[in-house]
């Protein structure tokens, strides 16, 4: 009986030793399954989000590339509005006599008429030392009119380089906007400063209505522009003394504390994106662009939220499978359920793997039609501004063009295979002139520098009618020619029969509306100036309005209704008439119509052509 314990323990302690090494062994692989389930879903949550971050990040350069290139265009369309008022005479007179009280109001009120076809915010000029004289809202209260603006930047930029560019509040009007600055000059000298301010409260709007939000930084890193409003005029840093001596000497941000925005930067990335967290603890994805010549800094903001949860799931999911893939090991050992529960696996995994290829197939689909609408957008702008500059120069020949071909189809109908070789002679005439015409469309904004040579009055006349023959015919008007024979000037032959196109275009829309339709071409030598040659285009129309005749050869300054004309017209041929150092001028007829007068060197002066 004394032996009975030793015997029991002995048959006891390889159960209880094999229990806890089960025990042992279940907990170590119950700690290996949970290690791999967790880094499994780590793994997934990280690349996931990585992905996520830098799909974001491409979206993201995308809508800035767009953003950019709209506020590129919106601030370059209007840097040449300041040098146009250099052509205008009244302007240089109001800098010559600035206390002339009705010369100011007239100067505003063509001010006013040019802003309201440029869509500035807007348009004045300044003396040299800064008053402004007039303005395009010298009626609304916050003009600038009668206030020295000689600390503003812009202006010392333009007095000092010729032009100048800012942005900051108004003082007057307390709107914030862009001043674009151009040096007045006449003879070499700076007589005044012309400006336009931009206004850039419509590209906020938008972005408010946009997906993530936007910053626009200038040169000192403060939001000027926000879709928020509680970022706008505060610094992303503090900023230092230097810079806050400059603004309170420019004044750009009006009365604002400039209050720095206090953001943390979480993470950089190279790829010029970065992450950081606002003051209220949401955490932003930060892509940059930089515009308006590097020095403005457009910045995108997109919400890592959604990201986030996105790669939130994809590590469930990963984990999730993780665990799945366990298990399905652990069944495989329990044979009696292995089949059936690796089916159930193989069922989940292969629905996990479909959910995400479609969401896959759907992000690329979509990825690709905003990527097809960009370059469609892109298209159809450079289309836009392709036709815009050609359309109304090449208008004219293409409407000959057409007649001519019409009329060839016709007489081969009929037979009259000579005629019919004589319109194809001048189709080719035409296509020709088309080609040259191509070549002059930039006259405008540079001098030609094709040779001046004697071209014949007659043959440019005969020339331009024929390019019109179809609008005379039309309209029924009676176009009649008294022209010396032999009678030659010193011109190009393609910008003179531009020249005399414009004018007599001109004429044929006077008289659309007249009683009498007539048009009379007179050109003969200038008795009262030796050695020039004068060609008068009279027409039968109304008379010209006495305060547009004063304006007529300055821009956008036309008397045809809205989308017919842009009022640039006879600005060109007064270019091309002086080119050729001649003049262009117009008057009223008595009792009815007008005349427009052409004065142009004659050729038959051996030393003129050489001087030429």
């Amino acid at each position: 009986m004394a032996q009975l314990p030793f015997l029991v323990n002995t048959k006891r302690r390889p159960e209880v030793s094999s229990m806890a090494s089960n025990s042992l062994r279940w907990l170590v692989r119950g700690t290996a399954a949970l290690a791999l389930v967790a880094a499994a879903s780590w793994l997934g949550y990280a690349v996931a989000f990585h992905r996520g971050l830098d799909h974001l990040h491409v979206a993201a350069q995308q809508r800035l590339a767009v953003e950019a290139a709209r506020l590129d265009g919106h601030l370059s369309r209007f840097e040449y509005l300041p040098s146009l008022l250099e052509t205008s005479p009244s302007v240089f007179r109001l800098l010559g006599d600035p206390g002339d009280g009705a010369l100011q109001k007239s100067v505003s009120l063509y001010l006013k008429s040019i802003n309201l076809l440029a869509g500035a915010d807007n348009l004045y000029v300044l003396s040299v030392s800064g008053e402004a004289l007039a303005a395009a809202d010298f009626e609304d209260p916050g003009t600038p009119v009668g206030r020295n603006l000689s600390y503003r930047p812009y202006v010392s930029e333009a007095l000092a380089s010729g032009r100048g560019a800012f942005f900051g509040v108004g003082i007057t009007s307390a709107r914030a906007g862009y001043y674009l600055s151009y040096a007045l000059k006449d003879g070499g000298a700076i007589k005044g400063i012309a400006a336009v301010k931009v206004n850039l409260d419509s590209f906020e709007r938008a972005w408010r209505d946009t997906e993530g939000d936007v910053l626009l930084l200038d040169e000192r890193q403060v939001a000027i522009l926000a879709s928020r409003d509680e970022w706008r005029y505060r610094p992303m840093a503090p900023l230092s003394r230097e810079m806050r001596d400059d603004i309170a000497r420019f004044k750009p941000y009006g009365n604002h504390d400039l209050r720095p925005l206090g953001w943390t930067v979480v993470a950089q990335s190279k790829g010029g994106a970065a992450r950081v967290s606002t003051e209220s603890g949401t955490a932003y994805r930060i892509s940059e662009l930089p515009i308006n010549r590097g020095l403005w800094k457009l910045v995108l903001l997109d919400d890592e939220a959604p990201v986030r949860q996105t790669a939130l799931i994809i590590g469930a999911m990963s984990g999730l499978a993780s665990l799945v893939a366990l298990l399905a090991l652990g069944l495989v050992l329990q044979r009696r359920r292995a089949i059936k529960q690796r089916l159930a696996n193989q069922a989940a995994l292969q629905a996990a793997n479909d959910m995400l290829e479609t969401r896959v197939q759907e992000r690329t689909a979509e990825l690709r039609a905003t990527q097809d609408e960009l370059v469609h957008a892109g298209k159809l702008a450079a289309l836009g501004q392709m036709s815009a500059g050609i359309v109304h120069e090449l208008n004219q020949p293409l409407a000959a063009l057409q007649t001519a071909s019409d009329n060839a189809v016709l007489l081969v109908d009929r037979g009259s295979i000579g005629d019919a070789r004589g319109n194809l002679i001048r189709i080719g005439e035409l296509v020709r002139r088309l080609g040259r015409l191509t070549s002059q469309l930039r006259v405008f904004a540079y001098k030609s520098n094709s040779p001046l040579d004697a071209v014949s009055v007659e043959q440019a006349v005969a020339e331009s009618l024929k390019i019109l023959a179809a609008r005379v015919k039309d309209g029924a008007v009676d176009v009649s020619t008294e022209i010396d024979a032999n009678l030659c000037v010193v011109a190009d032959q393609t910008r003179l029969e531009q020249l005399l196109g414009n004018i007599v275009g001109n004429a044929l829309d006077a008289v659309e509306g007249a009683g009498k339709k007539s048009i009379l071409i007179r050109a003969a030598r200038d008795e009262g100036q030796d050695g020039r040659c004068r060609i008068a285009i009279s027409n039968s129309g109304p008379p010209i309005a006495s305060d547009v005749l004063q304006r007529m050869f300055e821009p956008f300054v036309t008397t045809k209704p809205a989308g017919k004309g842009l009022g640039l017209g006879l600005m060109l041929s007064n270019h091309i008439a002086r080119s050729f150092g001649g003049e262009l001028r117009a008057r009223n007829l008595a009792p009815d119509g007008a005349e427009f007068v052409v004065f142009l060197p004659l050729a038959d002066k051996p030393e003129v052509l050489h001087e030429r």
